[in-house]
């Protein structure tokens, strides 16, 4: 006892690491400056406006508050901290009013109205963001594509999709050289695309990352986990190894397992709850993004388990040093073993799945398409695309389209087509008429009426155009053909054969004389030799004004009914000049077909 009382026994902590919640938000503050500077980089200084604004009302909010509460003034920066957080969540050209409302419900709301710094119940910069998608949807869901020249000064709202909103169609297909699939990484992983100011730019979120980890300023494993955790739903959900890169690398996946799901006070205490947390932030974003309405779903995951945070760390607790069963023994960390286990079978998962899934992506050799906008192959070597559209149903009604249909595997028949969104006012697909069809069932149905008073007639029609290109993307990026040599035309400049069917490149122009412009096309186009009937029409150059080819005017159609077809029977709206590209489309089939009864007669 004497040897005790020559020690002095203070109240823990016992070791103190310096650690201070100013300097450990100058670290976030400095952490997330390389995503800023690529934000303002990419699109421009109206960016950087938003953010200040979203700084300044933090920062406001939080100090107008304290003066009427008669509390003292804070300068911790955790109010900066959350404006840069949310003004870097917010997009390019959103209104200036949005960073201040934003800003003044993440801290008046969410942080200060439950106690301040440490006791708000969620991420305040994940929550304003819920509410502002919410309360402006379509501000919020505005977007403009990266351009380090073009975008500096201008606070003009040029829209342009996203990966999670387009598909590969909102990526270029190719960056730096590097074409395809791995083209379109690497563009994600720099941030050249559209998106939110400050989540595009990957490898900027993942400097600020390992700098934070580095200064032990968040737990690695909950990033970690969560991108584990997301990666295996996607290969679940997906059904597609590929998309995996494509999911992590799209949205504000990664800057939210970077910047708001490592938050101190709504993040578990303990380890594996920290785990148990990763996880259901993962299983929860990839469920919104695959089957929500809205394509993002980071900042709501972030939300929701943020609400469940306080009942983990209440009744899922650590075994205290020495605690015992019942038995008398020592009691084993079950929750320890749980979470390491489940980590590890799903790291097993991916490297087992990933092998077994292939994925095509799309455009895999190139291809313009109007309707489809993402394509997968499942496990049973089925294709999946998404197609989306519009119907024209009558003056002032244009319902938007978008159905999810299946190929088998060997591209000749549709085996599912399962409706998205469709019409709120009955306007429906009759879609007897294309699940089970073979391409050359659904090329001769010409009766698509259903019930006349509901113009679902339109539905019907926009929905074949659609399947027919799902088809025709099979027929180019799938099908496989050999190269052969032809030069009995100049507007050739490939031609393949597969049996009877042979495809050609070719070239062409359209004069629209009454507009003073000629556009180049340039098309994949595959005849059936055989039965002397064209087959599938892929789209490579074609305007960028609107004048797009009807394609579904020639599709199925035969050598003599092509060469037949007038200008009346080819007709487009003539408002868009479609007509004349039509008109030499019509030229350039004659020339396809031409070349195949060369090739089929050995020429």
């Amino acid at each position: 006892m004497a040897e005790i009382a020559n020690f002095k026994v203070s109240a823990a902590p016992h070791q103190d690491s310096g650690a201070s919640t100013r300097r450990i938000m100058l670290d976030v503050l400095i952490a997330l400056l390389p995503c800023l500077v690529c934000g303002v980089l990419f699109f421009g200084l109206y960016s950087l406006l938003l953010v200040v604004l979203s700084c300044a009302a933090c920062f406001a909010s939080e100090q107008i508050f304290n003066l009427i509460r008669k509390k003292p003034l804070t300068f911790d920066l955790s109010a900066l901290v959350t404006g840069v957080i949310l003004g870097l969540n917010l997009p390019p050209r959103a209104p200036w009013y949005l960073p201040l409302i934003g800003g003044v419900f993440a801290i008046v709301i969410v942080k200060m109205l439950f106690g301040g710094l440490g006791k708000n119940f969620a991420n305040p910069a994940a929550t304003a963001r819920v509410f502002l998608l919410l309360a402006y949807s379509t501000a919020m869901t505005q977007y403009i594509g990266a351009d380090i020249s073009g975008n500096m000064l201008s606070a003009d709202l040029v829209t342009a999709p996203t990966y999670l909103g387009g598909g590969t169609a909102a990526l270029s297909g190719s960056f730096l050289g590097v074409e395809g699939y791995w083209g379109n990484v690497l563009q994600m992983l720099f941030g050249y695309m559209g998106g939110s100011i400050g989540e595009t730019c990957k490898l900027a979120v993942l400097a600020g990352g390992a700098y934070l980890i580095f200064r032990r300023v968040i737990d690695w494993r909950i990033p970690a986990v969560y991108l584990l955790t997301a990666a295996v739903m996607v290969l679940a959900c997906y059904q597609s190894a590929s998309e995996i890169l494509l999911q992590l690398l799209s949205g504000g996946l990664l800057f939210g397992a970077v910047f708001m799901a490592t938050d101190y006070a709504t993040s578990p205490k303990w380890t594996y709850n920290r785990i148990l947390y990763a996880v259901g932030l993962g299983v929860i974003t990839v469920l919104i993004r695959r089957f929500g309405s809205y394509p993002e779903g980071t900042s709501l995951a972030i939300l929701i388990m943020n609400l469940l945070v306080p009942v983990m760390d209440h009744y899922i607790l650590p075994v205290r040093f020495g605690q015992l069963t019942k038995r008398g023994r020592p009691k084993p960390a079950v929750m320890v073993w749980c979470m390491r286990g489940l980590c590890i079978a799903m790291a097993a998962a991916l490297l087992v799945g990933v092998p077994l899934v292939q994925y095509t992506e799309a455009p895999v050799r190139g291809g313009t398409y109007s309707y489809v906008s993402a394509v997968s192959r499942n496990l049973d070597g089925s294709y999946k695309f998404t197609v989306k559209g519009g119907a024209y149903i009558m003056d002032g009604y244009t319902q938007q389209l978008e159905f999810v249909v299946t190929l088998d595997g060997a591209g000749e028949s549709v085996e599912d087509v399962e409706p998205v969104t469709q019409s709120t006012m009955g306007y429906t697909a009759e879609l007897s008429f294309f699940e089970g069809q073979s391409y050359e069932d659904i090329l001769a149905r010409t009766d698509l009426g259903t019930d006349a008073e509901t113009s679902a007639t339109k539905t019907n029609t926009a929905l074949r155009a659609m399947v027919l290109e799902c088809f025709c993307w099979y027929d180019y990026n799938v099908a496989g053909y050999e190269e052969i040599s032809y030069a009995g035309s100049e507007n050739i400049v490939r031609a393949e054969r597969r049996g009877d069917l042979y495809r050609f490149t070719v070239n062409g122009i359209a004069d629209l004389v009454e507009y003073d412009y000629k556009q180049q096309l340039s098309y994949a186009v595959t005849v059936d030799a055989g039965t002397n009937t064209l087959l599938y029409i892929t789209t490579l150059t074609e305007s960028t004004f609107g004048y797009t080819l009807d394609k579904p005017v020639f599709l199925g159609k035969t050598e003599g009914e092509i060469a037949a077809m007038t200008e009346g029977d080819i007709q487009a709206d003539i408002t868009t000049g479609a007509t004349v590209t039509n008109l030499s489309f019509q030229g350039l089939a004659q020339t396809c077909f031409d070349a195949a009864r060369r090739l089929q007669g050995g020429e």
